[in-house]
């Protein structure tokens, strides 16, 4: 048991590990797309703009979350989805470097993003349960 725990821990960080490598090709090619939108207020740059900015990434996280949920050897493999999904929220909360003093609006874009990632992984890996097994 404690191996096929540590085969699927191995499992879902690589798979989180190679997302980044799929995503941040795929960001470039959508900032190119989005580099004219201007965002104005507080809501919009706050919650609607890390929205915005984190499509790709999120669409690669549904995909992680799928890919975890369809290697890992588990009755429950949506459960090892979730644990990907922990990945993104930590580098988006706690992996994250600021120039200067963030201010709260800031923070507050920050975990929009990092939770816009975790529960797009998670539905991904539901996803996968529900309509490829």
């Amino acid at each position: 048991m404690l191996k096929s725990v540590l085969r699927n821990l191995v499992v879902a960080y690589g798979v989180y590990q190679v997302s980044w490598w799929v995503a941040n090709p795929l960001a470039f090619a959508y900032a190119k797309l989005t580099q004219r939108i201007i965002y104005t207020g507080d809501f919009a740059g706050a919650v609607l703009m890390p929205l915005v900015l984190t499509v790709p990434y999120a669409l690669v996280a549904v995909g992680a979350g799928a890919c975890v949920a369809w290697l890992v050897e588990s009755e429950r493999p949506f459960r090892w989805s979730t644990f990907a999904a922990a990945l993104y929220a930590y580098s988006g909360f706690f992996l994250y470097s600021w120039e200067h003093q963030p201010t709260a609006l800031d923070r507050a874009a920050q975990i929009v993003d990092a939770t816009f990632l975790g529960i797009a992984c998670v539905i991904g890996g539901m996803l996968f349960v529900r309509l490829g097994r």
